[in-house]
Formats: structure tokens, sequence, C-alpha cells
């Protein structure tokens, strides 16, 4: 993959690529437009800690949203303490709607009563209603896509990244997070095709 120190023009592989320090691509996010489709390439799972905890205070308590973390390396008990850790009461989120923590493995399984859809698609599709109900101004997506991998279910996580547009008509800010590892064990077509289906694609070094 190619590789830049800054933002470039959409190359011939229709993608563009920001290689950045963690503060950077923070900053990076928390100043993302709804509507945008991102992905993140975090080094651990401790910069990913950072980045939920950071953007879900971001999320919630600033930009006056609902916040979704879908988690693949931590249960959910465990994201939960860690917010907690942070200053997030995430019960009292949970509770009144405003922050939704899913697993993975079950966010990105098909659904029952239609194959080509996920659980995700119907959890984003009830938050967006949510929105209205709530009075908020979006929501914020944080995704770990690991799953896909760790399954070795690489056929359908390329169909998954290749249905999502590089913009959403939505108040919605989804961000697709891979471990460097992950996504370094994809094929160098796999990651161009996965890169060219997101409108910046941030790689923290």
């Amino acid at each position: 993959m190619k590789s830049y120190n800054g933002f470039s023009n959409r190359d011939d592989d229709g993608y563009r690529i920001l290689n950045a320090d963690p503060a950077t691509i923070l900053n990076t996010i928390k100043a993302s437009n709804y509507g945008d489709h991102n992905l993140v390439v975090y080094p651990c799972l401790g910069q990913f800690e950072e980045f939920y905890v950071e953007c879900c205070k971001d999320s919630i308590l600033k930009r006056n949203e609902i916040f979704i973390l879908v988690t693949n390396y931590q249960e959910v008990s465990a994201v939960r303490k860690k917010m907690n850790i942070a200053g997030i009461d995430a019960a009292k989120y949970e509770n009144n709607g405003t922050l939704v923590i899913v697993d993975s493995e079950k966010a990105y399984q098909p659904n029952l009563e239609d194959s080509e859809k996920y659980e995700i698609n119907i959890l984003i599709s009830m938050m967006i209603n949510q929105v209205k109900v709530l009075d908020k101004e979006g929501i914020t997506l944080l995704s770990d896509l690991g799953t896909f991998i760790l399954n070795k279910r690489i056929a359908n996580l390329l169909s998954w990244e290749l249905s999502m547009p590089v913009r959403f008509d939505s108040n919605v800010r989804p961000f697709c997070f891979y471990h460097r590892d992950d996504f370094n064990a994809l094929q160098e077509e796999e990651k161009k095709r996965i890169c060219g289906h997101h409108l910046n694609n941030l790689i923290v070094s």
C-alpha cells in the first residue's frame, strides 16, 4: 500500500491515506463529518482503548450524540470497566440510550431472516430512529472488524466493506477499526479494495 505524510489527493488506486501519530489520528476522527466512512488501523489494544474512551467522551458529552462501540478483543464487561475508570458512567449512558456496546461476534453474524444483512444493520437502523426520539445530533460508530479475519471470513469481510458507500446519506460517522496485525494479514489487493471504500484511511504510525 502507498503511504503519505499527510492526506494526498485520491490516486489511481482510488483512496487516500494518512500515516500519523495517535494524537493526530484522534483529532482527525473527532473532526470528521457526518456521512464520512473512514478506516483506522491501530497498533495495539491499549491504543484502541484510548480511541474509544476519548471518542465516547467527545460523542456523548460534546457532540450530543449516540455512541456505538463494537468490540472484538475485549469483553463488553471489560469495556464498561475501562470506561468507568476513565470517568464515563457506562451504566448511566447505556440505560438512557446514548451508549451501546456490542460484541463483534454478535454484531457481524448474518441475520436469521436475511442472510445478506448482519445484526449491526438492524442495530444502526434502530439507533437512527433513536436519534430523533432522544433529540440527538447523530451517531458515532467505532467498530472493530477483526472477527472476520480471526474467523477466516475474508470473503464476508470484503462483501461487507464493499457494500458500504464511501459517504453515507445520514447523520452517522462510521469508523472501521482494524488491529494492525489483522490488517496486515490481508492480501495487498484485499487491502486496496477495502481502502477504496473508505473516504479516509487513517494509519497510526
